[in-house]
């Protein structure tokens, strides 16, 4: 299956790693990044039925969800294409 990262969700991620270098030693951020789209990649399954998200708002745009670590994974399959929409931190989860 394919892996496409809308720019939103894009831009999510290269904040992160702009954090995580700004915080840790040279190169950290291009760490993360890579760990971070490995675990992303290997949810990206194919044949895979995944269930909505239980947030309601994200579930009605017909989204799916995956916690990694503190953040969620808003994705859909689509033509055999797994998309990332978003990333948002676990933490505020409810409150959305």
């Amino acid at each position: 299956m394919r892996l496409g990262i809308n720019p939103r969700a894009l831009s999510v991620i290269n904040n992160i790693a702009a954090f995580v270098e700004s915080k840790n030693t040279p190169g950290s951020g291009k760490r993360f990044v890579l760990k971070f789209i490995s675990e992303i990649e290997s949810v990206a399954q194919e044949n895979l039925q995944y269930t909505l998200c239980n947030n309601p708002v994200l579930a009605r745009h017909k989204y799916s969800c995956r916690y990694m670590n503190n953040w969620v994974i808003v994705f859909r399959v689509e033509s055999n294409v797994f998309i990332v929409y978003d990333i948002i931190p676990a933490s505020i989860m409810s409150d959305i």
